[in-house]
């Protein structure tokens, strides 16, 4: 079963609805043995996000929805509170917002060396936003976490230094585009079935046994 998800780094519902999907696969992998194959699919909340942090995620929240201080920090603590039931140290409060673009970018190198590796950077990536609180827009973050996650050093180099994949990241966002996506996370199971946003566990269980069973008959 293949499963494609448009998402942002800077996305905490992107992040708790990736985990709620891999909730669910491991739920159904527990009875049996099937194959998901999950891809990531670029989106930026903000291409034209600074490189450099300016502000804080709550100043930026109230700013962007034209909320008040205390509004925003109430809507970030839920958030917090939904990562943390997943047994995350999530703090969406304490992240640096930053532009995300070259994050993705190295998710195509990632994705072009093989699914695994992908995954594992993507988790790091995550991480490394809401956990770690590290600015996805440093290259000496990127650099680390793709090393982490196996990729060669010299090649992650190449990239970061030029417009590699830039192509790439911005097809997937025209794609999103012409499909009507404009808010992340959206799912699509098969090319037939589409999940917009970070859907609870049960229901990403639901859908995608009734399409196993589909597959069956």
């Amino acid at each position: 079963m293949e499963i494609i998800y448009w998402s942002d780094y800077a996305c905490p519902f992107c992040f708790i609805g990736r985990k709620h999907l891999e909730a669910a696969i491991e739920k159904i992998n527990k009875e049996k043995d099937e194959t998901f194959t999950v891809t990531m699919k670029a989106f930026e909340l903000d291409p034209s996000a600074p490189t450099v942090v300016e502000g804080t995620a709550t100043e930026r929240l109230a700013s962007k929805y034209g909320l008040t201080m205390e509004d925003a920090a109430d809507r970030i603590n839920g958030v917090n509170m939904m990562g943390q039931a997943l047994g995350i140290d999530f703090r969406y409060d304490l992240a640096k917002p930053s532009n995300t673009f070259d994050a993705h970018r190295i998710t195509k190198l990632a994705q072009a060396k093989g699914n695994d590796v992908a995954e594992v950077l993507t988790e790091l990536l995550y991480e490394a936003y809401f956990v770690k609180h590290e600015v996805l827009a440093d290259h000496a973050v990127l650099m680390s976490k793709a090393k982490e996650a196996g990729l060669v050093e010299d090649e992650v180099k190449a990239v970061l230094d030029s417009d590699m994949y830039a192509n790439e990241v911005r097809e997937e966002e025209a794609l999103a585009a012409r499909y009507g996506i404009n808010s992340v996370p959206f799912f699509v199971v098969n090319d037939k079935v589409a999940l917009p946003g970070a859907l609870p566990i049960e229901e990403f269980e639901k859908v995608l046994r009734e399409m196993l069973e589909k597959e069956v008959e």
